[in-house]
């Protein structure tokens, strides 16, 4: 290699500086996928975001279940709520996207959603989840219920 060829390769790389290379510790990590499999909603509890493995018997917490006449649905006075329609595998820029569309609401029908329905929820704080229904019984809305997977994504 001549003299000069030697010199422009070391400069090219010499031009690099050692941040450019190297993540930065400031960048924003992808928040961690938290599950809390089998979530049961109905007429007489709620589910917090705060801690979704108890259910809450006082319908205070962040997501109801709630029944008038024959329609039932989903409800939040803390969040915006998504049904995602299409293929499953909805993953946490799905969901991002869904809560901040047109479609999203403090209210969710249940009437098109069956088992293996995917919803997307973003809470006040910034945390998104995502709701998998495993069962949905609302033919006789009175001992209505849901049930399903929930995914939390914290501070996303």
């Amino acid at each position: 290699m001549s003299a000069s060829a030697s010199s422009s390769a070391s400069g090219a790389s010499g031009d690099r500086t050692p941040e450019a290379s190297q993540p930065t510790s400031t960048a924003p990590e992808e928040p961690t996928a938290v599950a809390y499999p089998l979530q049961l909603l109905n007429e007489e509890n709620s589910l917090s975001f705060q801690d979704p493995r108890q259910p809450r018997e006082d319908r205070k917490g962040d997501i109801r279940f709630a029944c008038e006449g024959t329609s039932c649905a989903l409800a939040s006075d803390t969040s915006v709520i998504a049904m995602l329609y299409g293929e499953p595998g909805a993953t946490l820029d799905t969901c991002r996207s869904a809560v901040t569309g047109h479609n999203a609401g403090r209210s969710l029908p249940l009437a098109a959603a069956a088992a293996g329905s995917e919803i997307c929820i973003k809470h006040n704080s910034g945390d998104i989840a995502l709701f998998v229904i495993q069962v949905k019984s609302t033919a006789m809305p009175n001992i209505g219920f849901v049930t399903g997977d929930l995914t939390v994504w914290r501070a996303a």
